[in-house]
């Protein structure tokens, strides 16, 4: 299994995306890296109250962190946190290392991830989070293993936590990285995954909507009258929301979730689409939500750190 990232869209179309994405990781970094402190906190906050204890001196691990690792790094300042993810993306860019990422991953990923060391993002973005959190820059470490999270690379009973956020509308089969998360957790070690929903109005990943939600008309990649506008960016197995609940509850019993609901569209917005005769295989929950929030405590008896 290749990166997720979609290349067959032509150099131009490609361009236009990496660009959008610049500029919107870019245009204002201590705001966007305060947001994810807070989305941090409160993963971090929930993973305490379901463990019972602190989340200190924890073996962590991070599925798909992506370049620039910041839950890794600021979870890692606390515990032992390591990251997989189907490629290792180097801190330093050498012919070899490009070399090989072009190999694996083809040439979008390389344009990104050269894109991203000229305009310096990652260490913007880091050095802004060492600000934030009150260390210097070089306490901010991450360690990454390659692999794949439907066979993840750690023996049985390897972490007291595991997290991810937006992979798991990326993988062929769901289940298995569910089923996987389970057999590395320890006995009280507790799960806490974030699932971009295909059925919500950005679910398509056509990076303009990223940048300006109205970019395009509400649920275009679910609409016969607007699908040939959306340009995904990405590989997606198009799950919905009760395909990802029956799953979870296969492989973690007894789970809890939360939708996040987003602001646009609006009802009136999905009313007026109904009244028209479209979306009527949907159910509101599923078009509303942006996100599926799911955490599970694998049962047992947590082990002291």
């Amino acid at each position: 299994m290749k990166s997720y990232l979609r290349g067959d869209r032509g150099f131009r179309a490609m361009m236009a995306e990496l660009l959008a994405l610049y500029r919107r990781q870019t245009q204002d970094i201590p705001r966007s890296v305060s947001e994810f402190l807070e989305v941090q906190r409160d993963t971090v906050a929930r993973i305490e109250q379901l463990r019972g204890a602190p989340l200190a001196g924890c073996d962590v691990l991070e599925i798909g962190p992506g370049q620039t690792r910041l839950f890794l790094m600021a979870v890692g300042l606390t515990n032992r946190a390591v990251g997989v993810d189907m490629e290792r993306t180097p801190d330093h860019l050498g012919l070899a290392a490009l070399w090989r990422i072009w190999r694996k991953n083809g040439s979008l990923r390389l344009v990104k991830t050269l894109g991203r060391h000229a305009l310096g993002v990652d260490r913007r973005t880091r050095a802004e989070l060492a600000r934030q959190l009150g260390v210097r820059k070089g306490q901010l470490r991450s360690r990454i293993t390659e692999g794949d999270a439907m066979a993840l690379p750690f023996p049985d009973a390897s972490f007291d936590a595991v997290v991810s956020t937006s992979v798991f509308e990326h993988l062929e089969h769901p289940d298995r990285a569910a089923a996987e998360v389970a057999r590395v957790l320890r006995p009280g070690g507790v799960a806490h995954m974030i699932t971009h929903l295909y059925t919500s109005h950005t679910g398509a990943h056509d990076t303009r909507l990223f940048a300006d939600q109205h970019a395009l008309p509400p649920w275009s990649h679910l609409r016969a009258k607007t699908r040939a506008l959306v340009q995904s960016n990405s590989h997606l197995n198009e799950w919905r929301l009760a395909d990802y609940r029956h799953v979870f509850e296969d492989h973690w019993p007894g789970h809890s979730d939360w939708l996040g609901i987003e602001d646009y569209p609006a009802q009136s917005d999905l009313d007026s689409l109904r009244a028209a005769g479209e979306l009527q295989g949907f159910s509101d929950e599923e078009l509303r939500a942006s996100v599926l929030i799911t955490y599970w405590r694998k049962p047992g008896t947590t082990v002291a750190n």
